[in-house]
């Protein structure tokens, strides 16, 4: 059994439950995560995560929100390295969405997968979630604004780059997709597929 003792302080424990938790999943489901088997992987006593959350729910929708806070902030990375929107930064972020599923797909999977949670009775996880949307809308309407998004209802656009992101990037993290195609490719064509369906008359 893995044991990884160490000294937690000013909150790192409820980090590492976190960072644990989402390891454990991706080795073997929501299934092979219990509140004392994490706790004997870290080394701690088998109270010691119930300071931080009451219960395996609890745990896993903290985990689901983390992954959406992380993903935010990586899509939030290119935008403030652009010098001004533009549906390339659109498109960057559509690839960095996907990579970000590949990366961590224990995390996407409880955000949107299969094992994903009802958002809608948790709400630290609805915001977390509800943030997302909300910051990809606002990058829409931004571009809109500078002519590089055609001007129909942002939501709507936003769902429908969400679809397509989200599918590509499930197919991938459930081995749908034939190992001999070029997965960077692949994940370019569908973001430059997708911006031209969403690109102004007014070319940037």
């Amino acid at each position: 059994m893995i044991n990884k003792a160490r000294n937690y302080h000013h909150g790192d424990l409820r980090a590492a439950l976190l960072s644990e938790a989402a390891e454990m999943i991706a080795e073997g489901g929501t299934q092979s995560l219990t509140m004392r088997a994490i706790s004997a992987r870290l080394g701690v006593s088998r109270a010691a995560p119930y300071r931080h959350f009451p219960d395996k729910s609890s745990l896993l929708c903290a985990v689901a929100a983390a992954g959406f806070e992380r993903l935010t902030l990586r899509l939030r990375s290119i935008e403030a390295a652009a010098r001004r929107p533009s549906a390339e930064q659109f498109r960057r972020m559509g690839e960095e969405y996907v990579h970000f599923a590949i990366e961590n797909p224990a995390h996407y999977r409880l955000m949107y997968g299969k094992e994903a949670l009802a958002r809608e009775s948790v709400p630290q996880l609805r915001e977390a979630a509800d943030g997302l949307l909300d910051f990809l809308i606002a990058v829409i309407r931004a571009q809109q604004r500078g002519g590089g998004i055609k001007r129909q209802n942002p939501r709507t656009l936003a769902y429908a780059a969400w679809g397509a992101v989200h599918g590509l990037a499930s197919l991938m993290i459930e081995g749908q997709i034939d190992p001999t195609v070029d997965a960077d490719r692949l994940i370019r064509q569908t973001t430059r597929t997708l911006l031209e369906g969403f690109r102004s008359r007014r070319r940037e």
